[in-house]
């Protein structure tokens, strides 16, 4: 396999905003209470079992994702904005949307539920796609 040459400041700072994106997303401002209705618990009930390690998580995984679309990124050859959005769009459809549809649907979550969560995901790695391709 060739060797690849990622730019790890692009990758940090597109894990950052798609973390960054699910704090406004769940936020008040903007879904917060349609996440919890659809997953039909009170910001009470959640602030009870609340962890840190939640947010410590959720910046790993973004991390994870940033990775992975920076890499496929480079070893397909892509050079621009355009590309990126593509990439981070394909990825989010293609993987996430299938990955969650089918456990949602079995786990029997509202359908309002599954798009709103699939929907940041899908619009998180678009944005981590115009990130590295921005700075690539």
């Amino acid at each position: 396999m060739e060797v690849v040459t990622l730019n790890w400041w692009a990758v940090v700072v597109a894990a950052v905003a798609y973390w960054a994106l699910g704090a406004l997303w769940y936020s008040p401002a903007l879904f917060a209470g349609a996440w919890l209705k659809g997953i039909g618990k009170t910001k009470e009930q959640l602030d009870a079992g609340f962890t840190p390690w939640v947010f410590v998580f959720a910046l790993l995984f973004s991390f994870l994702a940033a990775y992975g679309i920076a890499r496929i990124y480079v070893l397909i050859g892509l050079v621009s904005i355009w590309d990126g959005i593509v990439l981070g769009l394909l990825c989010g459809t293609c993987f996430v949307l299938p990955s969650m549809g089918v456990n949602d649907m079995f786990e029997q979550r509202p359908c309002q539920l599954s798009f709103l969560n699939i929907l940041y995901h899908v619009a998180g790695f678009v944005v981590i796609g115009v990130i590295i391709g921005a700075w690539h």
